[in-house]
């Protein structure tokens, strides 16, 4: 019944993070976009992202396992079926705290609950994918269904714990993990014994957009250019990368084509390019990325019939960051590239 109560409860939270996240999905992002023959006004785009730091709550299905030397101080069995409920806060996309409540049913004759306080770290791995681990202490108290049977938990103690996972990011507000807690020196009465649940489950980041939203907004532009109607003319471009990204995405290479389109039609336009990085990580890592990004973008536009001489290539790391706009008080992405047609 404990059990049957719990995995409601789990996929409760998860029905809840999916529905926020699709109502977010939904929501209409404001755009404007003006083209003239000869320009007096151009789109600036802006991308933004999730946040690293913010609130969480997960749940999760799994199974517990105690090793083949360990099952005879459970009557000989081996394993159990467990579920999983855990909240916590990142202070960054690298660390942060997190609590957890695991029930599971009816291993060595005893009904397991497990409530765990630790620190959990994350390693981006790709775009979307990353590793996490986790320590922390775990109070563990055993419901034992028959204190007179013969192999039975201790009614409580306390064991240090670990886990290590994978995490993929399904949108900037919901991910799925797989993952493996270990828990270390379980009190039976016959001894100790050291228990492994693996798990499957979703959590959902509060606070976060659903998708990347793409925000336009008009600006002044510089000089007149004379363009045939069919040539994009915005002014300046902002390409967004995700964390230590440097290599040019759909969404860089979709706006690198109107960049090449204008300047092949206006021999007289130049290229400015400069490469960002946000103020996570250190200076000298910040600036060899940002270096990088700016660096493939020229190598790009050069590709594709943009002479060398038209670019004009620096990087910043994060010494000199785009500004805040005022109309959103919303912060533009410092992982990019931008660009600034003149």
């Amino acid at each position: 019944m404990k059990l049957k109560s719990l995995s409601l409860a789990v996929v409760a939270a998860l029905s809840l993070g999916v529905a926020t996240s699709a109502m977010a999905a939904d929501a209409p992002a404001t755009t404007t976009n003006n083209t003239a023959a000869l320009t007096q006004s151009a789109a600036t785009g802006h991308w933004y992202a999730g946040q690293g730091h913010g609130f969480w709550l997960g749940g999760a299905l799994g199974m517990g396992y105690v090793g083949s030397t360990d099952s005879k101080m459970f009557g000989g069995q081996t394993n159990a079926p467990s579920a999983k409920l855990d909240a916590g806060y990142d202070f960054n996309q690298y660390v942060g705290v997190y609590g957890s409540y695991d029930f599971m049913y009816n291993l060595g004759n005893s009904n397991l609950n497990l409530a765990t306080l630790g620190i959990k770290g994350n390693l981006p791995l790709t775009q979307k994918l990353s590793a996490f681990a986790k320590v922390g202490a775990t109070y563990i108290y055993a419901d034992d269904k028959d204190a007179d049977q013969v192999f039975h938990m201790k009614s409580d103690s306390f064991s240090a714990t670990g886990g290590l996972g994978l995490s993929y990011q399904l949108t900037n507000a919901l991910s799925t993990q797989v993952g493996a807690d270990y828990y270390q020196n379980l009190r039976t009465s016959h001894g100790h014994a050291d228990l492994t649940q693996a798990y499957w489950g979703m959590t959902y980041k509060f606070g976060q957009p659903a998708t990347p939203v793409v925000v336009t907004n008009n600006v002044e532009v510089v000089k007149e250019v004379a363009v045939e109607a069919q040539v994009p003319t915005r002014s300046s471009y902002v390409l967004p990368y995700q964390n230590g990204q440097t290599q040019l995405n759909d969404y860089g290479r979709y706006n690198l084509g109107e960049v090449i389109a204008t300047m092949q039609a206006n021999p007289e336009v130049n290229a400015q390019i400069i490469g960002r990085a946000d103020k996570v990580g250190s200076a000298k890592v910040n600036e060899k990325v940002s270096a990088e990004r700016a660096a493939n973008v020229a190598k790009y536009l050069e590709a594709n019939g943009i002479d060398a001489s038209r670019l004009t290539v620096s990087s910043v790391g994060y010494n000199n960051p785009l500004k805040t706009d005022a109309a959103t008080k919303t912060n533009y992405v410092q992982r990019s590239v931008q660009i600034i047609l003149k």
